[in-house]
């Protein structure tokens, strides 16, 4: 059987959304926030997917580098929220979209939130957290009781 290695089990999703935005011409689209955090959700669903198919075909050999991958794969998330240009937000030079899934979004920002924690890494829970207020903040102005995210 083939060993595992932690540095490169994910390196198919390294290239990421950026590349398919670069490669139609729509780079600009990185510089929304919303863009990039929903880059996020959906690399978190991606490693959910891609973590359970691993555990699932090769336990044994999995287990013994899943929480290198994770913390890996967790790191080159949260470069996006590094990326974030929160003053467009706050002056509505973006706004979130109708579709825009706020309450996913702030579960998984959570679930992030907590995987740096466990590592003790709390500058980057600040700037999850952070984000995640803002983003409640953005998401509860001109709505009403009733169509506010969770």
């Amino acid at each position: 059987m083939n060993k595992l290695d932690p540095h490169t089990l994910f390196s198919l999703f390294e290239q990421g959304d950026e590349e398919v935005y670069k490669e139609h011409g729509v780079q600009d689209t990185l510089k929304n926030p919303y863009v990039l955090l929903q880059m996020v959700t959906r690399g978190m669903d991606n490693y959910a997917i891609m973590d359970m198919l691993y555990m699932k075909n090769n336990p044994v050999t999995y287990r013994k580098v899943r929480k290198d991958v994770k913390h890996k794969y967790f790191t080159r998330l949260f470069k996006y929220l590094e990326r974030l240009d929160i003053p467009s937000i706050v002056d509505n030079t973006y706004t979130i979209g109708d579709s825009y899934d706020i309450s996913n979004l702030i579960v998984r920002l959570n679930e992030l939130r907590l995987h740096f924690e466990g590592y003790e890494e709390y500058e980057r829970c600040g700037v999850v957290k952070s984000t995640i207020d803002m983003l409640y903040v953005e998401s509860t102005k001109n709505k009403t009781l009733n169509e506010l995210p969770i």
